[in-house]
């Protein structure tokens, strides 16, 4: 009997909570999804380098999906909550014919299986397809051969999510329990007729914090404007974060008094059509869960931006990935004192190693020690991340590179070369951060000494890498004229190439010989040698570019939807007790049309207040990871954010049309 009933009250409640039930189902498949990576990527042909970033970002996501489960172990208890309580009556009922509270425990027992059964059931199932597509994606960007892949259902994802959402709904049947058992009758068959009361909500009070609100919210937003994330683990950075928490949480505290105070003003609004009647309604609302709205405005600002600095970052480093692999292969060795003045590819012939065995064309160069600091080039800079980013810096010497060398580095990817007279330097950076400062350094100054030598600065300057590496690595190099370095000692030596013949084979090659190199010159010969190629850079940039990308989606979408349910159940759960006010208001003469509308205002606004704040957090939170992701390199900054936000508010726009829906079918039933 209690499993029939059971049965029959859980499709009443997917009818009447649909939302709820679709929520934990997008939860499950989502869960899936990104848990299945590892074994949706292993029919793919991908390269064993390849396979190790499938196998991090695999890892990252499994700590990442701790966090997950917690967020959504708090949005099945939180709306298990708001269920249960629309239903004292109905328990009052039960109580009243003589059903004990443990067969009502046992009751929701069989319910919470039912429901956690099927979520789970259709969740997986919807997110076995689906995976596929992720594994498509995770291809496309390694660009790998798929040509051996099939349909792959992943037994450990399934049975990850299983056990996660197990605990979810077991933790849940034993907080049902414990309701069950401190119900009393009386206030079961009361429920409807008690009011929430919140004190302290006159509206001068309601004035006063929203004003707090706004201080605190601006000095947040100042704040985290200077610090520009450079330092995340300073004072300002978590003063920032507090003042933005007490922020939003004043604003939610006074918005209801202040929107009546600001509204009533206007009387021609105020008192047309059922404006009074649905601020009140509104009011009522946010008094009782402006806490939740806090705690969903916050979220909602991590889910749009976790989501839009993941994309940034995948097109960052992609752009990156193109940009600094200009060469096949670069080598280098730091002198550290060293006074040998051979060159990289003679030393290593002298051990054995020959580069002609893999290339034709290759170039050997240096850099040269010079006594110029990079802080006191830039000391009275105007920019402001530079000037931020500047005072956590290591005081390093800017290094000098001679015209002809650069020349010949131009010369083997195709481009021009740099006329540079005998008195004139050129600035030389390949991060896109710098091309502000170099372009007001040169503006403001016309000449620079470098070791006693007074030269006259050139008023362009060069954007352009001089080595293969997975991320721009030279701040500011200076190109002068070749005799300014004769007598100077060599910072760094490096040897750049192209390979010849098919270049996988020849990379295969590379690799072997050079681990031999290694292995030998560390144990034997002492001869510290670092390198790069152009595959590892390229696939070193995919694997932490699909990293940012999945862990940022992952979070905001995990993010995003429980807190659009949040505020689906809660305004489904208010419109279950306001059915008597509507049928008041249907008795005193006001038409289905105008109730509609009022609904349509009352819960638009209950989801526009909290996105509109996180919008505004975001456009402060964005522009300052923006500056930040700008480190790694060019990317296009408004398009990206664009259609994240866009995304995001299209999800959150389709969870605010099926609650109007789900509103009105409850209100006129």
């Amino acid at each position: 009997m209690l499993f029939k009933l059971s049965s029959r009250n859980v499709k009443r409640s997917i009818r009447d909570y649909s939302i709820y039930f679709l929520t934990l189902v997008l939860g499950v498949c989502i869960f899936y999804i990104f848990n299945s990576l590892e074994s949706q990527t292993i029919m793919i042909d991908l390269s064993q380098s390849r396979k190790s970033y499938v196998e991090l970002i695999s890892n990252v996501i499994s700590v990442v999906s701790v966090l997950v489960s917690f967020i959504l172990g708090f949005l099945v208890i939180y709306a298990n909550n708001f269920i249960i309580k629309r239903r004292n009556k109905e328990f009052g009922i039960y109580m009243t014919l003589g059903i004990s509270k443990n067969k009502i425990s046992f009751m929701l027992f069989f319910e919470t299986i039912i429901i956690g059964i099927l979520s789970l059931v259709v969740g997986i199932f919807i997110g076995a397809f689906l995976s596929q597509g992720l594994a498509s994606i995770t291809a496309k960007v390694f660009e790998s051969n798929m040509s051996k892949y099939q349909f792959i259902f992943s037994k450990e994802a399934c049975l990850k999510t299983i056990l996660y959402f197990g605990l979810m709904f077991i933790m849940v049947m034993f907080l049902n329990f414990i309701i069950v058992s401190r119900c009393n009758l009386i206030d079961l068959i009361n429920s409807e007729k008690t009011n929430q009361k919140l004190k302290g909500t006159n509206l001068i009070l309601s004035v006063i914090l929203f004003i707090l609100a706004i201080l605190c919210l601006g000095f947040a937003y100042k704040l985290i404007l200077e610090n520009k994330l450079v330092d995340i683990a300073n004072k300002e950075f978590k003063t920032s974060i507090i003042l933005g928490i007490v922020g939003t949480l004043l604003f939610f505290r006074a918005l209801a008094g202040f929107l009546i105070k600001v509204t009533q003003n206007s009387k021609n609004y105020y008192l047309k059509n059922l404006n009074t009647f649905t601020l009140r309604q509104l009011n009522s609302k946010i008094n009782t869960h402006y806490i939740s709205m806090s705690i969903i405005c916050l979220m909602l600002f991590i889910a749009i931006g976790m989501s839009s600095t993941g994309i940034g970052m995948k097109k960052t480093l992609e752009k990156t990935a193109q940009f600094q692999t200009p060469y096949d292969m670069t080598l280098y060795q730091d002198m550290e004192g060293n006074d040998n003045k051979s060159k990289l590819a003679e030393s290593l012939s002298e051990i054995g190693i020959d580069v002609k065995d893999y290339s034709n064309e290759l170039v050997n160069y240096n850099l040269y020690n010079n006594d110029i600091s990079f802080k006191e080039m830039f000391k009275d800079t105007e920019d402001e991340v530079l000037k931020k980013q500047i005072t956590v810096m290591i005081d390093l010497n800017v290094p000098l590179l001679k015209i002809s060398d650069y020349n010949k580095l131009k010369k083997m990817k195709n481009k021009p070369e740099v006329n540079l007279k005998e008195d004139e330097v050129l600035l030389l950076t390949d991060m896109s951060m710098m091309k502000s400062p170099i372009k007001e350094y040169v503006s403001k100054n016309d000449t620079i000494d470098i070791n006693n030598n007074e030269l006259k600065l050139k008023k362009e300057y060069e954007y352009n890498p001089i080595e293969t590496s997975p991320m721009s690595m030279n701040g500011l190099t200076l190109i002068v004229d070749d005799k300014i370095v004769e007598d100077l000692g060599i910072h760094r030596k490096y040897l750049s190439l192209n390979y010849k013949g098919d270049k996988i084979v020849t990379e295969e090659k590379v690799l072997k010989d050079f681990d031999n190199l290694i292995n030998e010159t560390q144990e034997v010969q002492d001869f510290k040698i670092s390198a790069m190629t152009k595959m590892i850079a390229i696939d070193a940039n995919m694997g932490s570019a699909n990293m940012f990308l999945y862990v940022g989606i992952y979070i905001g979408i995990v993010f995003l939807i429980a807190s659009a349910a949040v505020l689906a159940l809660s305004q489904l759960s208010g419109a279950t007790e306001s059915i008597e006010r509507y049928n008041v208001l249907r008795k005193l003469g006001v038409s289905s049309e105008m109730i509609n509308k009022s609904i349509f205002i009352e819960v638009l606004l209950y989801f526009f207040l909290p996105i509109s704040l996180a919008l505004v957090h975001s456009v402060y939170g964005i522009k300052v990871a923006n500056e930040m992701v700008k480190a790694f390199g060019d990317y296009d900054m408004i398009g990206n954010n664009i259609f994240s936000i866009g995304t995001i508010l299209g999800v959150y726009g389709i969870y605010f049309i099926a609650t109007y829906n789900g509103y009105k079918r409850i209100v006129n039933k």
